[in-house]
């Protein structure tokens, strides 16, 4: 047995406790599409740059805009199945769930070609 003293336990136990934090918040930023919002600090700022388009956007490129889950992602692909497709942003605020408030903070981030 290695004998430590109680300060490099204490190192030892904090160092690992980070350690495990870190591998579970990226375990739950990959599985659960309902945190990727929560833990995309360095992917955001790469897409930032990147607007999403609706016309053609997958369930998974949608949940990544703020604010939108998978529920709401599978609102917005109906829509657009049914009433053939987004001719503008705005129409966006047609789909349940998505009102002024959603609307300011989704604007900057998508587009309709």
């Amino acid at each position: 047995m290695v004998n430590l003293t109680r300060q490099e336990k204490i190192v030892l136990l904090f160092v690992s406790s980070v350690v495990f934090l870190g591998i579970s918040i990226s375990y739950i930023a990959k599985h659960n599409p309902r945190f990727k919002n929560y833990f995309s600090d360095i992917s955001s700022q790469e897409s930032s740059s990147k607007k999403i388009n609706l016309g053609n956007a997958s369930p998974d490129e949608l949940i990544s805009l703020p604010g939108i889950g998978p529920e709401l992602a599978s609102r917005i692909i109906e829509y657009r199945v049914t009433s053939g497709g987004f001719k503008t942003i705005e129409d966006i605020k047609k789909v349940k769930g998505i009102g002024n408030r959603k609307f300011e903070l989704l604007k900057d981030s998508i587009i309709v070609e």
